[in-house]
This record gives structure tokens, sequence and C-alpha cells, in this order.
């Protein structure tokens, strides 16, 4: 995902009320600001423990600079991220979504392999502030172990 681009229609998926729901991230973007949180996997250390806590943290001030929803977005499938999301954000102030077949993440040019590790192919861990379906930044972790460039405080810094 490269400023300036558009991001990829291919749907990811989210469990909502026993129901597997498809969704193209390009459109939820229309007429919308929306802060793109990819991450390596659910209930990982790093983004366990300080990825997703920042941004649960941190909604009400990304909404005050004009953020409409952060989404979430891991390698995992949808029940693997509902649990999660219901673990890391029982209130639902953010929107987990699952690319367990990374369709999405191949089309965002954002496939990570750290087969090395056993964990097989992953996504990149960044974050992308997306306008109206368009690109306007995205930091990717040099160190996908870390967060630095795409926690709660830089994407903050950067609006």
């Amino acid at each position: 995902m490269e400023t300036g681009s558009t991001i990829p229609s291919t749907p990811v998926q989210q469990f909502v009320g026993g129901e597997i729901v498809q969704i193209d991230l390009s459109e939820r973007s229309a007429g919308k600001t929306l802060v793109l949180v990819a991450l390596v996997g659910a209930f990982t250390p790093p983004c366990s423990d300080d990825h997703v806590p920042g941004y649960v943290q941190n909604l009400s001030r990304l909404n005050a600079k004009g953020v409409d929803e952060v989404i979430i977005l891991v390698p995992n499938d949808f029940f693997v991220a509902k649990a999660w999301a219901d673990q890391m954000d029982p209130e639902g102030v953010l929107t987990f979504v699952a690319d367990g077949s990374l369709g999405f993440t191949k089309d965002a040019n954002q496939l990570l392999d750290l087969t090395e590790l056993g964990l097989g192919m992953r996504t990149q861990r960044y974050a992308a502030v997306i306008r109206d379906g368009v690109v306007e930044s995205c930091a990717i972790e040099p160190d996908a172990t870390a967060v630095s460039v795409s926690g709660a405080e830089a994407v903050l810094a950067g609006l």
C-alpha cells in the first residue's frame, strides 16, 4: 500500500451475530477516514500487550482528529479474530476483521514470511490512514516484533 494508491477491494471477514460478514474496506472507507492497523497475529504478545491497547486508549483522540473508524486486521480466521476482539476490546470500540486467506494482504503487497519462526505467511505490521478509499499514509514497522511507527501515538502525530 503506497501513499496515493487505492485500497484493495479484496474482502475481509468479520464474525457478527453468528454470521460471516464480507467487508470491502474500499467501499467502507467511502466518504470516511479510516485507520487500518494490520497485525502479525491475534494473541501475539506485541499485538496484545501494546498495539491494540494503544488504539483502544486513544480512540477519542483519533476521533477528534477526524478518524471515523479504527480497523484491526489480523491474518487469522474470523473465529480467532472475534475471540480476540472480545478479549481485547469488550466495549467494541474498534473493528476487528480477519484476512485468514491473506487475499487482502497479498493485494496490498504486505505479505510477511515468518515460516522460519513456524508462523507461516502473515501480514506486515503497519498502520495506514485511508481517506475515501485512498491511502494517505502507510507506516510499516521495520521490525515486525515491535510497535513504533504503526502505534496509535505515531498515527496521531501524523494526522
